[in-house]
Formats: structure tokens, C-alpha cells, sequence
């Protein structure tokens, strides 16, 4: 199962560990292929890019949940580890420990298609794209508010040369009639920038 987010181009997945601090994801055939912790992709001959690396799935001692960033073109696995357990009574996902069926099993090669897992890894991803969502989201409210702000601005030019007065102006945006005057006319607001003030006898 793999996750994304919208606007914040994050993509997150569960990947499988291995004893020697090796990573894998997306088996086939009963197999897993082979990852670097930065995310790349192991092959058996650099030069051969059909020579993936693989692995079964019976050497597959864990798991954790990872993101490919591509804001900041970086891959991330998070530091929290589900290990394999080998008796389905030992099972206990909330304390990190999660079975995958028997040895020849090909469950752990998919461990993240497990709907009573996802929200444990889903909670940890989350965290994880969380500031970045947080700024999309402010991005995305900031450049509506300025749009709103233009049709607005559009809307009192168009009242004023109808003939509204500023008072009935200021009431239909809740302010005013002197706070209306003060935001949209800007030839009053040039006018009082222009204003020399008297200098206070000494």
C-alpha cells in the first residue's frame, strides 16, 4: 500500500528490513527487491538494469515505514521498527512486533497491505509529511485570500462608481463608514499622507 499527499508530493510505503540493516520493497514472484537506506535500487550488475537484487521474503526480520520526498529529492526510513515475530500468540503491533505467517510465507512481503496495520503506519507518516502539509495549506488559503482580496477591491470600485456611499460601503463589510473610506479610497489615503503637520512651538 502506498500513500500520497496532495500538494506536498511526499509518497510513503512500508519497507522491509533485513538482519544486515538492508532494506527492500515490491516483491514478485516470492521475492523482494533490494534497497540502499537512501532508497536506490540494488542491482546484481550496475551495467544490467534488469539484474535487480532480490531476496525472500523468509529473510525479512522487520519493518519500517518510509517516504520519498521529492520537495527535498530525498528518500526518508523512520527510525521505528516493527520486528518479526515467528508465533502468531506473540503478535502485538502497538508494542512493535507484528507476525507474518510462517517461515515459506510470502506475507511479509506485503506486510503493508494489512488494513488492521495501517493506521500504525499511516499515524508515524503522517507525522512525518505533517509541516509540510501545514505550509501547503496555509500556501494554498494565502493565494485564495489574495484573490478574494482583488475581487473585493474590484467590487468597492465598481459600488463607488454606482454612486454608494462609503457608509453603505463600510456595513456591508462590517466596518466603518470612516474604516471603508480608509482602505479602498486611496486618494483620501494619499491626500492625509500629504499633510504637512505644523511644527510644536519650543
Amino acid at each position: 500500500m502506498v500513500w500520497f499527499t496532495e500538494g506536498s508530493e511526499h509518497e510513503g510505503y512500508v519497507v522491509c528490513v533485513f538482519a544486515d540493516g538492508m532494506y527492500g520493497s515490491c516483491g514478485k514472484h516470492n521475492q523482494i527487491s533490494l534497497l540502499t537506506p537512501d532508497g536506490k535500487t540494488i542491482w546484481e550488475n550496475e551495467n544490467d538494469p534488469d539484474s535487480v537484487a532480490w531476496r525472500p521474503p523468509s529473510q525479512v526480520v522487520g519493518w519500517k515505514v518510509a517516504c520519498s520526498c521529492e520537495p527535498n529529492r530525498k528518500h526518508v526510513i523512520m527510525d521505528q521498527l516493527w520486528i518479526r515475530v515467528w508465533d502468531a500468540a506473540d503478535e502485538d503491533p502497538a508494542s512493535g512486533r507484528i507476525y507474518a505467517g510462517p517461515l515459506a510465507s510470502a506475507d511479509a512481503a506485503t506486510i503493508g497491505d494489512r488494513e488492521d496495520l495501517e493506521s500504525l503506519f499511516l499515524d508515524l507518516w503522517h507525522r512525518h509529511v505533517a509541516p509540510d502539509l501545514h505550509l501547503y495549506t496555509i500556501s494554498t488559503l494565502a493565494e485564495q485570500l489574495k484573490g478574494l482580496e482583488k475581487q473585493l477591491d474590484e467590487a468597492v470600485t465598481e459600488a463607488r462608481s454606482d454612486g454608494l456611499s462609503w457608509g453603505m460601503i463600510g456595513r456591508a463589510y462590517g466596518i466603518t463608514r470612516q474604516g471603508a473610506r480608509k482602505r479602498w479610497d486611496s486618494a483620501a489615503t494619499s491626500a492625509e499622507s500629504d499633510v504637512v503637520m505644523p511644527m510644536a512651538k519650543a
